[in-house]
């Protein structure tokens, strides 16, 4: 019997197929090595480090050498007010934490006075606490504690529950509310508002304790009316007038227009009218006038009539019934054509109402009348 080939062959075959050559044993040993490497060689060169930005931390793994390659690596740029809590320049090693503090300039608003303010902090409630604010139980706030305060800053408004006067419509009344703005108070008192409507203060306005808002309401009406033109007066010199004497050569006539106006009420009161449109519908005639320029020299009889009888004050007024420099009873006033008290008129005008006294019934009309002489 012939042995069987295949089954000699058999075991043979298997021992071959679990037989490792040199080379590939070298080949992975290679590898490994190379990995092994690799990774001792990141863990030498790399820094873990604490990066705080605006309160917020991370941990990271970088290879920059210094802090300033620490925020390039994440892209942080530093503004003029911004705090660092090392130099750029400095070295950095495993665990450094890097602090990065963003400057916000802050508007506060607590109780309608309002401040200026750079902060440093991530939250509201923060914020806060920085700048020594502790809101009441009840009041206004315009953010939650816990928002987080963009790095452009905020608006941070707290009003507290305060009485307030609402005088709108002629009558006046006493509100309690934490509303920070005199639109939200009268909202609250049920005061609507026209758009023409006044209100003191401004609607924008932020409400201080005991404050008083005020609402003025407007009111426009646009009419037509035909109105008075009033007319110009023209003065003409007339030199053998004396100073004081005028003459009205041609009275003046008021004209006529048609004008499309706008009338403005405030509170029910006039307060404005505005021309739109204006058409005359007659022209006015100027008043023409000649006012006197003469004048009589200082060292006149006149004054030497009147430094003797009122001691030259030509305003003189003593309740004796006689009147002025030259002392015209009210009777002989009137009779040379004065107008009121001699008192109450120029030097030139009564100068002149004695020529026409003196001509009609001569020198004796005055006890002084010697004077002239002096």
């Amino acid at each position: 019997m012939q042995p069987d080939s295949t089954a000699r062959r058999t075991p043979t075959s298997g021992k071959r197929r679990h037989r490792k050559s040199f080379p590939l044993l070298a080949l992975n040993l290679a590898i490994v090595l190379v990995v092994a490497g690799g990774t001792a060689a990141y863990g030498a060169l790399s820094h873990t480090v604490t990066l705080t930005v605006d309160g917020k931390s991370d941990k990271i793994r970088t290879f920059g050498d210094t802090v300033s390659d620490v925020l390039a690596s994440k892209h942080i740029t530093l503004r003029a007010d911004d705090r660092l809590s090392k130099a750029k320049s400095d070295s950095i090693s495993d665990g450094d934490t890097i602090a990065v503090s963003y400057a916000k300039p802050v508007t506060l608003a607590v109780d309608g006075t309002v401040t200026e303010h750079t902060v440093y902090d991530r939250t509201v409630g923060d914020a806060f606490d920085t700048l020594g604010v502790e809101p009441r139980s009840g009041s206004y706030l315009s953010a939650k504690k816990s928002s987080v305060i963009p790095r452009k800053g905020a608006q941070l408004v707290v009003s507290s529950s305060k009485s307030l006067t609402v005088i709108a419509d002629h009558k006046k009344k006493t509100v309690t509310s934490n509303a920070p703005t005199v639109a939200a108070v009268l909202k609250q008192a049920d005061v609507t508002l026209d758009s023409d409507d006044e209100v003191k203060p401004g609607k924008d306005a932020y409400v201080t304790p005991d404050d008083k808002l005020r609402v003025v309401r407007i009111k426009k009406v646009t009419k037509t009316e035909t109105v008075p033109v009033s007319f110009k007066t023209t003065v003409r010199q007339d030199p053998d007038a004396s100073v004081g004497e005028k003459n009205v050569v041609q009275p003046g006539k008021k004209g006529k227009a048609r004008e499309k106006v706008t009338l403005i009420y405030a509170d029910g009161k006039l307060r404005e009218r505005v021309v739109l449109v204006s058409r005359s519908l007659a022209e006015p005639r100027p008043q023409i006038e000649e006012h006197g320029t003469a004048t009589t020299p200082p060292d006149s009889v006149w004054d030497k009539i009147a430094k003797c009888e009122s001691g030259g004050n030509w305003s003189i007024n003593t309740g004796n019934g006689y009147y002025g420099g030259l002392q015209f009873s009210a009777a002989t006033w009137h009779s040379v054509g004065g107008t009121g008290l001699p008192s109450d008129h120029s030097r030139e005008e009564q100068i002149k109402r004695a020529k026409i006294l003196q001509a009609r019934s001569g020198w004796g009309q005055w006890g002084c009348a010697h004077a002239r002489f002096d």
